[in-house]
């Protein structure tokens, strides 16, 4: 009995018998939950059956709990810190010039479903970033998405609603105006009117969809507008009753809201993209800052069957032969 003490006293006293070290955690905050980008992520790493610990936190579309989640990272010290959108993004790594960031500065950074990282101020640039960053955009460049959007409905007046305190939705408008002159066609804005505490009002959605289908537009543009997309039922409904089909720059419109097509980089494929970065950070292959900023190399046109049943709008055969159509009718419809 001696000898069997004396066997686990001494194997005890070895390292290489004990528990094995701590897995590699990811800190990973979601701006509405887990939708096919994040699910995109999570299957990547665990198909690379590492062992990882994923953390997620929702923001739940508000920007109240970014004190707590940073406290946090702060206490668990992750080997990763994962954004999605843009919102959350700026707010968990501020931007290029900001001294905020210097509370977790050393955790390298990845953040998907962000449009425009440069416009954003997140980098400096895609390739040259100047901080330890990296990430995937889901966009598909806007000229690209006119000339599909063209051959879908043959539009000679594009309408857009936005919110001008927006920089991403800002920035598209710049680019639609630079495109509207090269492309020939005529852009009508309709910024959001703000509210005495500066706020955008939601409730004129509707009534600016009216404008529009009062000056005629054939097509309504839903671009990367944080606040718009979350009011985008308005818009699209409103549209649908003036016989306006909406295309969108993100897939989650057409999927969940009856806008009727985008031409995009799927979110689920954004996610596994970041996978791949995140496991190139963990296992030491790549510093964040030295991963290329990109998006995923192919788009796919996204329509929804259903919108385009209610609008009678139907893409050509050529693009529906190869794009994904959702929302199909039942034939008993």
């Amino acid at each position: 009995m001696k000898k069997v003490f004396s066997l686990l006293l001494f194997l005890a006293c070895f390292p290489f018998f004990q528990a094995k070290a701590a897995e590699q955690k990811v800190y990973f905050v979601l701006w509405n939950g887990c939708e096919e980008a994040c699910r995109g992520f999570s299957d990547y790493l665990k198909a690379s059956h590492e062992d990882i610990e994923i953390i997620q936190r929702n923001l739940d579309k508000k920007t109240d709990k970014i004190p707590e989640l940073k406290a946090e990272i702060r206490k668990k010290s992750p080997d990763l810190l994962v954004t999605w959108g843009t919102l959350a993004t700026v707010e968990m790594l501020g931007t290029n010039n900001s001294e905020s960031v210097a509370d977790y500065g050393a955790i390298p950074a990845l953040f998907m479903v962000v449009s425009q990282p440069v416009e954003s101020g997140l980098v400096s640039s895609l390739s040259a970033q100047g901080r330890n960053i990296t990430g995937v955009m889901h966009l598909v460049p806007l000229v690209e998405q006119l000339q599909y959007a063209r051959q879908v409905v043959a539009f000679r007046r594009l309408g857009i609603i936005y919110n001008p305190a927006e920089t991403n939705a800002q920035a598209a408008v710049d680019k639609l105006r630079q495109y509207a002159s090269l492309m020939k066609f005529d852009l009508l804005e309709k910024p959001l009117p703000v509210s005495k505490d500066n706020y955008p009002q939601k409730e004129k959605i509707p009534s600016l969809v009216a404008e529009l289908a009062d000056k005629k537009v054939d097509l309504i543009y839903l671009g990367p507008d944080a606040f718009v997309n979350a009011h985008r039922k308005a818009l699209i409904d409103t549209a649908a009753a003036f016989s306006i089909p909406v295309f969108s720059a993100s897939e989650g419109a057409v999927r969940h809201d009856n806008a009727l097509f985008s031409f995009v980089h799927r979110y689920y494929t954004v996610g596994q993209l970041a996978g791949k970065k995140a496991l190139e950070i963990l296992k030491g292959k790549a510093q964040a800052y030295d991963i290329p900023i990109e998006a995923p190399q192919r788009a796919l046109l996204v329509v929804n069957m259903t919108a385009a049943q209610k609008l009678g709008v139907y893409p050509p055969l050529t693009l529906l032969q190869h794009a994904d159509l959702i929302n199909i009718p039942s034939s008993e419809n």
